[in-house]
């Protein structure tokens, strides 16, 4: 296969799924991990994306809207918002069913959830990356938890990986509820973590829906890395503090907003 062919079906993958992963890459061009590389060098040298550890994403064009948010720690996190998360969470979990198969990804609110799960039902399969929330549902004996797997990041206690296949390629996921950092129309979802964005990408492919779960704070901003387009999940579930102009912008590229 040409260079030039390769170039487009890697931009056209990029377009979709809002990231790329080089062992995705190696299977769709059948080429070698080297010669990914490469084209990700060139392609980034021409302008047209960008890249990171394992893969790449779009270069984004500037929005005046969406201030770049940095890393702030999980601990910090824990302490905000957290009524808003709370009331996100119970009407997350209003929409699961005794005995589905539920992902949720990282972070504060993942957390919340993970509660809000525990106290509503009795059977659940829940796959993770978080070990805190495996820990949060392990006490509960009809809950099947299933961790990812993969390399331990300390700080949001996580197991994050760039492996060509993983559990997720055997499960079928009912619902992952996606959290993330930042909410804009042009950016997209995204996250501030290079190392998680492969394992969300992951339940995201592995699951029939896709809702995102995320307090208001989280509108008109971008993060570090694209997770993926907003249309590319099925609802957005967040509280009644969301600027007017921001939630039409947002339900304009064809996603449901959720108040609560």
């Amino acid at each position: 296969m040409l260079a030039k062919k390769r170039y487009s079906i890697i931009l056209e993958l990029l377009d979709r799924e809002g990231t790329v992963h080089t062992a995705e890459l190696v299977q769709a061009l059948g080429v070698s991990s080297e010669t990914v590389r490469k084209d990700l060098e060139e392609l980034d040298r021409q302008g047209k994306l960008r890249r990171i550890h394992g893969g790449a994403v779009p270069r984004q064009a500037e929005s005046a809207a969406a201030p770049m948010v940095g890393y702030v720690a999980l601990s910090t996190r824990n302490s905000l918002h957290m009524e808003e998360k709370q009331r996100i969470a119970r009407r997350a979990a209003s929409m699961v069913e005794e005995g589905q198969v539920v992902a949720l990804d990282y972070g504060s609110t993942s957390q919340v959830l993970a509660q809000a799960l525990a106290a509503r039902f009795q059977r659940l399969t829940v796959v993770t990356n978080s070990i805190q929330n495996a820990l949060l549902l392990a006490d509960k004996p009809g809950f099947t938890v299933i961790l990812t797997g993969g390399v331990l990041s300390r700080d949001e206690h996580t197991l994050v990986n760039d492996f060509p296949t993983g559990i997720l390629d055997y499960v079928h996921v009912d619902i992952l509820f996606l959290t993330v950092t930042g909410i804009d129309p042009v950016a997209g979802f995204t996250d501030q973590r290079l190392g998680e964005i492969s394992m969300q990408n992951q339940m995201r492919n592995a699951a029939s829906r896709v809702i995102v779960v995320a307090d208001s704070s989280k509108f008109g901003r971008a993060s570090l890395v694209r997770i993926c387009p907003i249309h590319a999940v099925e609802a957005i579930i967040t509280d009644g503090g969301v600027d007017p102009e921001q939630a039409a912008a947002v339900e304009n590229c064809g996603v449901r907003l959720i108040l609560v």
